[in-house]
């Protein structure tokens, strides 16, 4: 993996980016999931899977996070910055894949992008919480978070703060966020080597603070904007039956809500799918068509 790329693009902006895979592969870029980095693209299952598959996975760091210095955007916003980022690689089209809150960014880009994107990959995606029933779907934890995130974001940012301290301190702190999950979860919870690149991904997200992060929470806990009804590009949308961060009821909403989905809801998976056995078949579907 290539970790700590910069590029500046046509309007100043500079973004911090990781690659795996082959240099000379399909490009995918990879819109990683919160708090997450570009070094999302290092975890051992999404690295082995793009060099498998001869892929060019890419991985920009979000505003805020990592290398990628903070401004204020919105999610209909973000895939001009995508934009800027493929036209400085010289990419011309390009699949996009988003993991958790990271999905909707990818819709966002199929959306907005639809002569740059070849199909959009969504793993563990959360779903826009203002489509029917999704709210529903909340555990105690997101009412909390997202309320706070939707309503005094400067509350949020004050209670990230003592995680990016204790974060700083100790990358394994992350695991602290990831209570509860099921078997398959804990099982890749405890490979030595997931824990390892998990806790530096996460690490990376609170680089520059916690500003990055909340507003990343913020955008997650407000409507997203994206006229989901509107994308034609293909998705294929990926969710563990076992996942319980982000439950899959969401991605089936999400499914409803988009016009010609592909769902592959896997039993016995959680949250972690991407970092597990179908890590390799989730890339793959991105290369479709």
């Amino acid at each position: 993996m290539r970790g700590d790329l910069r590029v500046r693009l046509a309007d100043g902006t500079q973004v911090g980016y990781a690659e795996a895979g082959a240099a000379d592969g399909h490009p995918v870029l990879h819109l990683h999931g919160t708090p997450g980095s570009r070094l999302e693209v290092g975890i051992p299952a999404a690295r082995r899977a793009a060099e498998d598959l001869g892929v060019r996975l890419i991985a920009p760091d979000r505003p805020g996070m990592g290398l990628s210095p903070f401004r204020r955007f919105s999610l209909r916003e973000y895939p001009q910055l995508v934009r800027g980022f493929a036209d400085a690689l010289g990419l011309d089209r390009f699949a996009v894949t988003g993991v958790s809150s990271g999905g909707k960014y990818a819709c966002a880009c199929a959306w907005a992008l639809p002569e740059r994107v070849t199909r959009a990959v969504l793993a563990s995606s959360t779903c826009s919480f203002d489509l029917p029933g999704a709210r529903a779907t909340w555990s105690g934890d997101d009412r909390l978070v997202y309320t706070l995130a939707g309503r005094a974001p400067w509350l949020l940012r004050l209670m990230f703060a003592k995680f990016t301290h204790d974060i700083r301190r100790d990358p394994a702190a992350v695991f602290s966020m990831m209570t509860d999950l099921g078997p398959a979860d804990q099982d890749i919870l405890g490979r030595e080597d997931f824990r390892r690149a998990f806790a530096a991904n996460a690490a990376e997200a609170f680089r520059q603070g916690s500003r990055g992060p909340a507003h990343d929470y913020t955008l997650e806990a407000r409507p997203w904007g994206v006229p989901l009804d509107q994308i034609q590009v293909p998705v294929e949308i990926w969710h563990g039956e076992d996942d319980s961060l982000v439950s899959p009821q969401q991605g089936r909403i999400l499914a409803a809500a988009l016009p010609a989905a592909v769902t592959h809801f896997v039993p016995g998976e959680g949250h972690l799918l991407l970092a597990g056995n179908h890590a390799k078949a989730a890339l793959q579907s991105a290369l479709r068509g």
